[in-house]
């Protein structure tokens, strides 16, 4: 079973249902990193249910511990979904199949180049010319999510 693990707090809610659908009928065993609880679950204390092949690893607040988890976590053949560049240049680097929840699989070359527009954009904040980002998540990108997804975790 492929173990997918997801940096859940920049991960879509739609594409995280997707998954623990998934996790569910037993087609992935799936983990979930981040800084709060992000189940399905959270907030029912004792009446919750397990969710089987599903784990919440909530990390403590400081910053980097979900990613620093993941990485720890992460073997070679595993999928890791995250819009973190930084991240998924070094879960690359160990052999992980690694996506955003955008549909985007990436690759040596296209981590590199998002490497360096993700410097230009962070000098660009400094001199006060940062571009807005866009934070509208549908259909469509949901669909790439899938597609890309479907590929990834036949392979």
């Amino acid at each position: 079973m492929k173990r997918v693990l997801v940096d859940a707090d920049s991960c879509a809610k739609r594409v995280r249902l997707y998954l623990i659908s998934l996790a569910k009928k037993g087609h992935i065993s799936l983990f979930f990193a981040a800084n709060k609880d992000l189940s399905p679950n959270a907030g029912q204390g004792q009446a919750r249910q397990e969710i089987p092949n599903f784990r919440m690893i909530v990390s403590p607040k400081e910053s980097q511990a979900a990613d620093n988890w993941i990485l720890s976590a992460a073997l070679p053949g595993d999928i890791a979904i995250t819009r973190d560049i930084p991240l998924a240049a070094a879960l690359f680097e160990k052999n992980v199949c690694v996506m955003n929840d955008l549909g985007k699989i990436f690759d040596k070359k296209n981590i590199e180049r998002a490497l360096k527009e993700r410097e230009l954009s962070l000098q660009m904040t400094q001199l006060g010319l940062g571009t807005k980002k866009r934070d509208s998540y549908g259909q469509k990108e949901f669909e790439a999510f899938a597609r890309a997804f479907n590929k990834l975790s036949q392979a």
